[in-house]
């Protein structure tokens, strides 16, 4: 499992002691230690579905997160714990749903549509009168556990778990034989979440599962897409940062293809134990040189391609920090749009560092605390809200394996990166995709990060690229091209995601930092200034050669 730290990229976990105190057992977000986070908030976004429209009763609510969490989509959501501290804490921090203190074991769950209890049964001196209190309930429950087999190794049910917090653990078949001996009639389904990164919930009672859950009646259970995700980065620690935060808040498979471009021997081999270690995650690709955004993620995808079976594929920067909801919020209103016949090619989040209608203001926030509370706002307002786009940004977005099939991905041309992003859109939509940004689903992005690193002038890499895509489509003013679009586009809108784009002309030089092809991607002031510094030294008479050369190739044209 990784035990990566978890932080905005620039920023550090502020050393505050939150307040409503971490005793080492009780969930509070950004405070306690990553795992932790990752497993119960992979339970509560697993069931995001089922909140849909209907009076959800969080039993033994805590701090209150999974609560307001489920409040954006029920009809009613209602908090119940036997902590007057935690009840008042939460009634303070979330707005929307309800809080009581109340015991769980005395509670009346008789009008609710959905009980959801994690993390609860085990501590409780008298599990028997909770399952009975439960029954009273004819919609769905949700009931999980640790597994003794891993918390408390070689202890037997009638043992003192090894965690003080707890009176009583079972392993697989006790919960097994424990919940169908008290839903005995019902329908009752068993899930697990294994100990390893990301914890994601998975159908059948795995007898080494780290949690196990059980589900009594109830819908059809979540399905939720697979994702492949190619992150290109000069910086490996950023990139697995992106890696642990996506992961964490996404409960369907991710893989990520993890593409080192230029990093130093130390890096790349950090990242392939990385790799090794967790190849159920992350596949690791590695050039020597940094081959650009473009063409890093290309090779991400490639990789992806190859493994195959993805429902999504998508490319994200390293330096981004997902809020709780995003990547579900961006699936869900994929499929949504999917499902009404839009045929959308891709999908992107908001931000507050990105061009375009994308940005988005959700106030100044200087921690993570601040930025969960902050997004939490904005998802509420915004949840299952999509805007039609021209434009959607690279720095993180979603496309239909269809739509990947049918365009491939960044044109090389571009190089380091800007207008790549452009040039994918405007073929998305001439293979008549429609583009969609999620208004609810917000991305942190600490800005323009690579080019910062490497020390490039980024407006001469946007004066480089701007020339490039009015050629490549045609076009004499851009704002025109994204707004209309072209009336006669390129004849192959496929970009293959291996070699392509413009032919080389052997002559490869650095500009600006970036080693470019001087005669069909340096701009023409690029190409006037290694000109004049290509003659600094030289004769004045060296001038009669070039203009020659010039004045045969107009005479010739």
């Amino acid at each position: 499992m990784s035990d990566l730290p978890i932080f905005l990229p620039g920023m550090k976990p502020t050393p505050e002691q939150p307040t409503l105190a971490w005793t080492g057992e009780r969930m509070i977000p950004s405070k306690c230690d990553p795992a932790t986070e990752m497993f119960h908030y992979q339970r509560y976004l697993y069931f995001r579905p089922w909140y849909a429209g209907r009076k959800v009763v969080d039993a033994a609510s805590g701090e209150g997160y999974g609560t307001y969490y489920a409040s954006a989509f029920a009809a009613e959501a209602q908090g119940y714990d036997i902590s007057r501290e935690a009840v008042r804490y939460a009634s303070t921090r979330y707005k929307g749903p309800r809080f009581t203190q109340k015991d769980v074991c005395e509670a009346d769950y008789s009008d609710a549509d959905l009980v959801v209890s994690f993390e609860t049964i085990e501590h409780l001196p008298d599990p028997g009168a909770f399952l009975g209190a439960l029954g009273h309930c004819k919609g769905g429950i949700v009931i999980s556990t640790p597994n003794r087999e891993i918390v408390s190794p070689g202890n037997k049910l009638s043992d003192k778990p090894l965690n003080p917090h707890h009176t009583i653990e079972w392993n697989a078949a006790e919960f097994k034989a424990l919940i169908e001996k008290a839903f005995s009639g019902r329908r009752v389904r068993f899930l697990s979440q294994p100990m390893r990164w990301p914890g994601t919930v998975t159908e059948g009672l795995d007898p080494k599962g780290m949690f196990l859950l059980a589900v009594i009646d109830g819908w059809e259970l979540p399905q939720w897409p697979s994702l492949g995700i190619s992150i290109p980065t000069c910086n490996p620690q950023r990139a697995l940062n992106a890696v642990t935060a996506i992961s964490k808040l996404y409960p369907g498979k991710a893989v990520f293809a993890l593409v080192a471009n230029g990093c130093s021997p130390q890096d790349v081999t950090a990242l392939r134990d990385y790799g090794h270690a967790n190849p159920h995650l992350t596949q690791i690709l590695t050039f020597p040189e940094n081959r650009g955004y473009g063409i890093g993620a290309n090779a991400g995808l490639e990789a992806l391609k190859r493994i195959g079976g993805f429902d999504y594929y998508g490319v994200s920067n390293d330096d981004v920090f997902p809020a709780l909801d995003c990547f579900c919020e961006l699936v869900c209103c994929y499929r949504e749009l999917e499902a009404q016949g839009y045929k959308p090619g891709m999908i992107g989040p908001v931000s507050n560092s990105v061009n375009g209608s994308q940005q988005v203001d959700i106030g100044a926030y200087k921690d993570i605390d601040e930025l969960i509370r902050r997004s939490e706002i904005r998802h509420h307002a915004k949840h299952d809200s999509v805007s039609a786009a021209l434009q959607v940004r690279g720095l993180c977005f979603l496309m239909s394996d269809e739509a990947f099939r049918t365009v491939g991905g960044f044109d090389p041309r571009f190089g380091l990166g800007n207008f790549e992003d452009d040039d994918l859109n405007l073929r998305l939509r001439a293979a008549g995709f429609t583009l969609w940004i999620a208004d609810g689903a917000f991305l942190h992005h600490d800005g323009s990060a690579t080019f910062k690193q490497l020390g490039l002038d980024y407006n001469l890499s946007i004066q480089r690229n701007l020339e490039l895509i009015l050629e490549k489509w045609g076009a004499t003013d851009f704002s025109e091209l994204i707004v209309n679009g072209v009336k006669a586009p390129p004849a192959n809108l496929r970009q293959p995601l291996a070699g392509g784009g413009l032919p080389s002309s052997g002559y490869r030089v650095a500009i600006n930092g970036e080693v470019v092809d001087l005669i069909y991607q340096a701009s023409n002031l690029e190409f006037a200034s290694w000109l004049a510094q290509s003659l600094n030294g030289q004769p004045r008479e060296a001038r009669f050669a070039l203009i020659e050369a010039v004045e045969r190739r107009a005479v010739a044209a």
